[in-house]
């Protein structure tokens, strides 16, 4: 197989080479890497119905990286609805964060795109 190999990339060069990476690089996605399932609203109020405690709520979502996304009225609706300061805090942090991580991503963008002080 490797002499085959060999004499596939003398011939094909390249392209086979990246082909056969991305194939290899592929397998390693299906070997269970995969990602966390959202904790939803729903949830989210069902736990607190429940009783489950804020820091075990605050626990799950950080542990699913789910980013929620609330209006000051969404907020206050959620906490009419008896869901813990804590857990209302926490799923604004998310907010905040990601925010904060996809402008750092466009600064880093621009950064290298123009080099530093080229403005």
């Amino acid at each position: 197989m490797i002499k085959t190999f060999k004499k596939l990339s003398q011939r094909q060069g390249p392209a086979l080479i990246f082909l056969t990476c991305v194939t290899l690089l592929s397998g390693c996605a299906a070997l269970g890497f995969k990602q966390p399932e959202p904790v939803t609203v729903g949830q989210v109020i069902e736990m607190s119905k429940e009783g489950v405690p804020a820091e075990a709520i605050v626990k799950k979502m950080r542990d699913s990286e789910t980013v929620y996304r609330f209006t000051g009225a969404q907020l206050a609706e959620l906490h009419d609805l008896g869901i813990a300061d804590q857990v209302l805090d926490y799923m604004q942090r998310t907010y905040i964060e990601e925010e904060r991580r996809e402008q750092s991503r466009e600064d880093q963008g621009t950064w290298d795109l123009w080099g530093p002080g080229f403005w």
